[in-house]
């Protein structure tokens, strides 16, 4: 009997026609031809413009407004006093309703705001905040460093004890600014101490 024209069997339960093994190195020798396929293109990395952009869009400054004027100017709280891990993270912080708590249980306890602070507070919320000062995902920045290298917290984001209001990028974050302070601090300037 002639297999012309019927399966063959290869192992059991397999069957192989004649000419698909003819096909199939065809179809490799075509793609191997042509190469792997192209991989999708990357999203072009954020410009400073784009970040602003994208926090100017976003409602200030959060539940309850934060005094910047009055609590570091007037009172003059230091940055450390509620920004707690700015010399320990490369994350500054934000204080937890507890640190602020720890004052407003006495103080301005009739301000709707105050009142709104104490009862997420209580029930055990913590406030929602906006995000003021973004950098692009593949600029490293670490608070730490720059506290323990004694960079005075205004050189980056301006004079918050005469600041009510945070307003974002007030100074913008830009290589070149980040690069003349390292110039003027002889700090360094490899790449890969600010680029991941």
């Amino acid at each position: 009997m002639s297999l012309a024209g019927r399966s063959q069997r290869t192992s059991p339960g397999v069957a192989r026609r004649p000419g698909a093994a003819v096909a199939a190195t065809a179809l490799a020798v075509v793609l191997s031809a042509c190469g792997p396929p192209a991989p999708a293109p990357a999203a072009p990395p954020l410009t400073p413009a784009d970040v602003a952009a994208r926090a100017a869009s976003e409602p200030l400054p959060g539940e309850v407004p934060m005094d910047h004027k009055l609590h570091a100017g007037d009172l003059k709280m230091p940055c450390l006093g509620c920004h707690v891990y700015a010399d320990k993270t490369p994350s500054a912080g934000i204080p937890s309703g507890r640190k602020c708590m720890g004052c407003h249980k006495f103080v301005a306890k009739d301000k709707p705001s105050i009142q709104l602070l104490a009862r997420r507070f209580e029930a055990g919320q913590s406030l929602r905040w906006r995000r003021i000062y973004v950098l692009p995902d593949f600029i490293y920045f670490s608070h730490r460093v720059h506290v323990l290298k004694q960079v005075d917290c205004k050189e980056c984001h301006g004079d918050m004890a005469a600041s009510k209001v945070i307003v974002p990028f007030r100074q913008p974050f830009t290589m070149g600014r980040c690069l003349e302070c390292h110039e003027a601090k002889k700090a360094s300037r490899d790449c890969l101490a600010c680029h991941k």
